[in-house]
């Protein structure tokens, strides 16, 4: 039991210090970048730019009340782990933002729209990525991708795209055709780079390896790299021999780990690797134990 609550600890520890990472990523984007060159593509961001333009409210302030309300929706709707790590996430996006505007404010990082475009979508598209692995959210169109996703089982990252598009052209009417062109572009730079970021972190290498010293790569695996393997029965084509293939999941330095293994035991080892999405299991450090 002291194990489990010691596991649970290191678990939220990294994933509150990830979040945090991406918190200080996504601030410096709108800070340095979106902001000054009023590029708001999409999100809490964008809809309070527009309300602020049409009324003179405070955008700040337009800002807390929209992503409140949609938090306190999420956290109905989906559940207590993602409204808490939300919330830390919303808060304390809200937090550097202030403390970047405040006391380290530099200007901003270039006056070229394509610029902008380019790079604040690369930095807003790495943040709100890592934010997303560890199930959290910025707020924003976020939170509304999250919970269409939830009840539809559209995917997330494009159905926050969909709502941060609708966002830009609404604004397209409020700040003109060209900025909102530039909008639309970072919309979808941000969605892109949201998924790779996404797959970067999630995806393994299924590896298929046939090799006469086989027993001696399955100890390896076990034994030296602490993974799990199975063995699958199969028949050559061409000799018509009986013989096992071994299949693992591995991560991309895992597999170079054991490739570079094997081409030392057994260089006519034939290995053929797929790349897989996602994984499912339980233990995701060993499948196919």
């Amino acid at each position: 039991m002291k194990n489990e609550t010691q596991s649970l600890k290191k678990t939220q520890l990294k994933d509150y210090t990830l979040i945090f990472f991406g918190i200080i990523l996504t601030a410096a984007s709108i800070v340095y970048i979106f902001t000054p060159n009023r590029l708001a593509a999409g999100g809490a961001q964008g809809i309070a730019l527009v309300i602020n333009h049409l009324t003179g409210i405070n955008s700040g302030l337009l800002m807390i009340l929209i992503n409140g309300m949609l938090f306190i929706t999420a956290f109905m709707l989906i559940g207590t782990s993602f409204g808490a790590k939300t919330l830390f996430s919303s808060l304390g996006l809200s937090f550097v933002v202030f403390i970047m505007e405040r006391y380290l404010y530099f200007g901003p990082l270039t006056d070229n729209l394509m610029l902008a475009t380019i790079f604040g979508s690369a930095l807003m598209g790495m943040g709100v990525g890592i934010i997303l692995n560890r199930n959290a959210s910025i707020g924003g169109t976020s939170l509304i991708g999250k919970i269409i996703s939830k009840f539809t089982y559209l995917d997330q990252v494009n159905c926050i795209v969909a709502t941060d598009i609708l966002v830009t052209l609404f604004s397209m009417v409020v700040f003109g055709i060209e900025i909102g062109l530039y909008q639309l572009l970072s919309v979808y730079l941000t969605g892109e780079i949201i998924n790779k970021v996404i797959d970067g972190i999630t995806y393994r290498r299924e590896v298929m390896i046939i090799s006469e010293k086989r027993n001696l790569i399955m100890k390896y695996l076990i034994n030296d790299m602490k993974r799990g393997a199975t063995l699958l029965n199969g028949r050559g084509g061409f000799t018509g021999k009986d013989t096992e293939i071994i299949l693992t999941i591995l991560t991309r330095r895992d597999f170079i780990k054991l490739k570079l293994y094997i081409r030392k035991v057994d260089p006519q080892a034939f290995i053929s690797v797929n790349i897989v999405a996602e994984v499912s299991s339980a233990s995701t450090e060993s499948p196919l134990a």
